[in-house]
């Protein structure tokens, strides 16, 4: 008798039992938590959001920003990130509190906490689908599928608030509005979307169909109740059935809150920026602004991704990766052009769209469908290029799944849904599994270990509120592993001096750079990846070093080459009188080529506002105006057809530290090189004495090939223009370096070219 008892109260349960055993694999399957260990989009993302919740705190006002940078004047200022609501990132923020400056357990706190919202999404699911119906087994197998995609697994431990915690907050209104219709529980709805308000802007996409389809039923409910059947008569009962409408209620409270957590984040940015601009100055509305299509050049710029034929492709293809489980799904993650995910995300959301005309609850079952939809369309401008986004399709497969698994018992009898609801288990668990390992990489996962162990070393060094120079071939370095955003997270507190040139050295205190110099101004010699680098000293050491080394190579008017012990240093010309130069090397027709004035003439006075002036010349006697155009307020000339062949050179007035008006002067370019070129590369060839030295694969060839880019080795350096290339080892012969140009064909000629030789 205890044992039936037992087994009748367990039975229930048993569906949810399952589904929590299903969503622990997530914990358990995720390699490296305590890393940034996807590349592309989910690194980015995820650092990102951890820099804004890192740096979230009384002493700024709770502003949300990613890091604070110096001005002109060198004064510290924010890179404000204030879209989206608050209460997202304070979790997050509670989240690595507790870890003080443990990255990889502060980047694995936040993930479990996401990972956590995943599994209560998926549990809010089942709980409204039980529900609707009434079948405890169907709301299982349909939330195991809808969340066994591709879509939910891949971005699910991604600590981004626009995801995991707004997925959250839209299935948490869902589950308020099946109360809501079933019994009339108005106030436990109000206080789920404000909550949800407080986590995502995506809860306006659920509300917004929900509270129309219920006007209109209220309005057609008012209609037909109208009697006398006069046409006066029923527009007062109408107007008086929407004006006292609890959906109408419904839309007016969550749009005052959120318009209230919106002015707390615009109030905050205004306060940041001093009131020195106007409210459609702030970064958050111009954000605005171009998420609603309201920028016209964003919208030229972006206009062949914003095509309303390769807009609806790539939702649909959206559609199909957010329907069809992982473990199963025939299409590339990676790959959106896929037109059999276009078919398959079509007809999909058109099976839903027609089911909802065979259900009871078409109202809440429509609003599940429309969801996605009434978020993705009018935001185009924005959902067009973020592929996180496609989580709130998960309306389409619950439905899908739910109305298809509905009619199965009435086919086949029930026990056949009870073995579906084993094999979607055993799909979501095969899908987490295999999810698990995309886009781990065993050598990007012992760099990204590296770099967090090096900046952890770093951040005791630089205390909150001083000053770091990032160098900019640090996030060419980074790019690969996807941690190009990391430094926002890893260095939150600290003000970044991250323009492209140093303008006023004497305002930093330390610089950091993944090339590791042998100079005392090196603080942390014990570093793998990334270093730092007292800055009042650093510079003025790096030409110490190369005034003490061997100059090798010489190449007038663009470029020496020093060998110091075991490496080289390229030291790049600047122009006629030092002043300007060019930040390329060759210009090309079709691609922008910028000119900058040396940071020592920015440190004397100069301003964005100065104009440059571009001229063009077949023979460096004279020279006229670019398409005799006027001085142009930008850096940056693209050459086109006319250009081919003839050399570039600018000029610019500034104003020196005297107050005289003073004009810099590139040196010409070289010509001007047609788009077929497609790379420039430095290469950098070394034959050593003993060919056993050299690594396997280049035994053949005799040398070894450590060919390399200026951007990717340059150091930073206060006026000097500096890339610094490791050498092996072992003894070497000759050295051969020099330039090349790479054409579309995969042919290359040599730009320039030198040879030292050790003979002796």
């Amino acid at each position: 008798m205890i044992f039936k008892k037992v087994k009748s109260s367990f039975r229930p349960s048993l569906p949810l039992l399952l589904l929590l055993l299903a969503l622990s694999t997530v914990f358990l399957f995720g390699n490296d938590r305590g890393q940034f260990y996807r590349p592309g989009l989910h690194n980015a993302v995820s650092a990102n959001y951890l820099a804004v919740a890192a740096n979230l705190s009384p002493e700024h006002n709770f502003l949300l920003f990613y890091h604070q940078t110096l001005d002109k004047d060198s004064t510290p200022s924010y890179i404000p990130y204030n879209r989206f609501p608050i209460g997202g990132y304070a979790l997050i923020k509670l989240a690595i509190l507790p870890f003080g400056n443990d990255f990889s357990a502060q980047i694995y706190a936040a993930r479990i906490v996401f990972l956590l919202f995943f599994v209560g999404s998926a549990v809010l699911a089942y709980l409204s689908l039980c529900r609707l119906t009434a079948d405890r087994w169907i709301a299982l197998t349909a939330s195991l599928l809808a969340f066994s995609s591709y879509c939910l697994l891949y971005y699910n431990d991604m600590p981004a608030t626009e995801n995991g915690l707004s997925l959250f907050g839209v299935l948490l209104t869902f589950h308020g509005m099946v109360l809501f219709v079933e019994e009339g529980r108005l106030r436990q709805l109000l206080i789920k979307a404000c909550a949800a308000l407080l986590l995502g802007w995506h809860v306006y996409a659920f509300l917004l169909p929900f509270i129309v389809l219920g006007l209109l039923r209220e309005l057609n409910r008012a209609r037909r109740l109208s009697a006398p059947p006069s046409l006066a008569s029923q527009i007062k009962r109408c107007a008086a059935a929407l004006l006292f409408s609890r959906y109408l209620k419904l839309g007016v409270g969550t749009l005052l809150f959120g318009m209230a957590v919106l002015s707390f984040n615009l109030g905050n940015e205004y306060r940041a920026f001093d009131g020195e601009i106007s409210l459609t100055e702030l970064p958050t509305v111009k954000s605005m602004t171009y998420r609603f299509g309201a920028d016209d050049a964003f919208n030229e710029r972006y206009a062949e991704h914003l095509a309303w034929k390769n807009f609806l492709e790539k939702q649909f293809y959206r559609i199909a990766r957010a329907t069809l489980p992982f473990y199963v799904s025939p299409f590339d993650i990676y790959e959106d052009r896929d037109y059999l995910g276009v078919i398959v995300g079509a007809l999909a959301s058109g099976v839903a769209v027609l089911g909802l005309l065979f259900v009871r609850q078409k109202m809440l079952l429509a609003t599940l469908v429309l969801s996605g939809f009434c978020w993705a369309l009018p935001m185009r401008h924005n959902t067009a290029f973020h592929d996180q986004e496609s989580v709130f399709y998960i309306g389409v497969p619950l439905v899908l799944f739910a109305m298809g698994c509905r009619g199965l018992p009435r086919l086949f009898g029930g026990r056949l849904i009870v073995g579906l609801s084993v094999a979607a288990l055993l799909v979501f668990v095969l899908s987490s599994f295999e999810m698990g390992r995309v886009g781990h990489d065993p050598r990007a996962s012992e760099i990204q270990e590296a770099i967090a162990a090096d900046l952890e070393r770093i951040r005791t060094i630089v205390e909150p509120g001083q000053s770091v120079f990032v160098s900019p071939s640090i996030r060419n370095f980074l790019y690969p592993q996807g941690l190009a955003y990391s430094l926002h997270y890893y260095l939150a507190g600290r003000v970044l001096g991250t323009p492209e040139w140093l303008r006023d050295s004497a305002a930093l205190d330390f610089l950091i750079s993944h090339q590791r110099v042998a100079v005392p101004a090196l603080l942390t010699p014990d570093n793998r990846q990334i270093f730092l680098y007292r800055e009042r000293d650093y510079s003025a050491q790096i030409d110490e070093m190369i005034r003490q080394s061997e100059l090798v190579i010489r190449r007038d008017g663009y470029v020496d080459v020093y060998r110091s012990g075991n490496r080289l240093i390229y030291v790049r010309h600047q122009g006629e009188d030092g002043a300007a130069r060019f930040r390329q090397d060759i210009p090309i027709v079709g691609k922008p080529f910028a000119v900058a004035l040396s940071p020592a003439v920015r440190r004397a006075g100069f301003t964005d506002r100065s104009r440059w002036q571009w001229q063009r010349s077949s023979d460096v006697e004279g020279w006229t105006n670019v398409s005799g155009s006027p001085p142009s307020p930008t850096y940056a000339y693209t050459p086109t057809t006319a250009d081919e062949g003839w050399q570039l050179r600018a000029s610019v007035y500034y104003t020196d530290s005297r107050g005289n008006r003073v004009k810099a002067v590139t040196l010409p370019s070289r010509p001007v090189q047609l788009s077929s070129v497609t790379d420039m590369l430095f290469f950098l060839h070394v034959t050593p004495v003993d060919v056993d030295d050299l690594p396997a694969r280049r035994k053949q060839h005799g040398f070894d090939n450590l060919d390399f880019r200026f951007d990717n080795c340059r150091i930073p350096h206060r006026d000097r223009d500096v890339a610094v290339r490791e050498l092996p080892d072992y003894d070497f012969t000759v050295i051969r370096t020099g330039q090349y140009l790479v054409n579309e064909d995969g042919s290359y000629r040599h730009f320039w070219k030198g040879e030292v030789r050790f003979d002796d």
